[in-house]
């Protein structure tokens, strides 16, 4: 689809700027062009709730959480005893790409 993003949660197209949802999932798409990028390439930028918390008998899901609302508003929310932190996953990250090595001729 030249020039337009494919919605794959709504089976349908979007032009570069514009937003969606991702129901039923919690999250929200965006349509971008990537900053100097000329060959006509768009990216879908996803947002989303994170990782959820580990798992802490202290810690409960709320019943506050509305998970058919608009996103951010249905991410969860957790309620804990008093003095209790949810502690959450370590997400592993891609190191940038390094300089190619140099040739170590003497």
């Amino acid at each position: 689809f030249p020039g337009v993003c494919f919605a794959s949660t709504r089976c349908a197209t979007v032009e570069p700027g514009q937003t969606w949802e991702l129901s039923p999932f919690c999250g929200r798409s965006t349509c971008v062009k990537p900053e100097g990028e000329e060959t006509g390439h768009l990216l879908e930028l996803v947002e989303d709730c994170g990782p959820l918390p580990k798992p802490n008998p202290k810690c409960k899901l709320s019943e506050k959480t509305n998970k058919t609302a608009s996103f951010p508003d249905c991410c969860p929310i957790f309620e804990c005893e008093d003095g209790v932190a949810l502690e959450y996953p370590e997400i592993p990250t891609v190191a940038p790409p390094s300089e190619e090595k140099k040739d170590a001729k003497a």
